[in-house]
């Protein structure tokens, strides 16, 4: 059995670099289970900045340790879970395809960006966050 970050199946899987300091990125590596603002590619972060966590995970498909530092400036196959349902339907359902390119924020600063390699559950039904236990 896969061991995964969230018990919710994931809506996407994408592909995330990490921005080093030098590029504006963090100064101390982030850990799985990081909860970034998420930004399409090309809109105004003043006015959309979405609630899309990632989970990341190794070559097996388990999700990498939440007290190991993720490694910075290489692509890391993360698991992607929007957590607004009502954004997940009436927004991203639209957006969201292979080749979709986004940042990872926190606050206005971009410190990593990364591209849609797959559309899992995105368009399937599920229960909605708050209702489990």
């Amino acid at each position: 059995m896969i061991r995964r970050l969230y018990q919710l199946p994931d809506d996407f899987e994408a592909v995330i670099r990490i921005y080093s300091a030098n590029e504006g990125g963090r100064r101390m590596p982030p850990f799985n289970g990081i909860r970034w603002d998420f930004a399409y590619e090309g809109d105004s972060i003043n006015d959309s900045m979405y609630m899309i966590y990632p989970d990341f995970y190794d070559q097996n498909g388990n999700s990498l340790s939440k007290d190991q530092k993720l490694p910075i400036d290489i692509e890391l196959p993360a698991r992607m879970h929007i957590l607004n349902d009502e954004f997940r339907v009436s927004l991203h359902r639209q957006r969201i395809r292979l080749g979709t390119r986004f940042f990872c924020h926190e606050g206005s600063k971009a410190v990593a960006s990364g591209v849609v390699t797959r559309v899992t559950n995105l368009f399937n039904e599920r229960v909605p966050f708050k209702t489990l236990a």
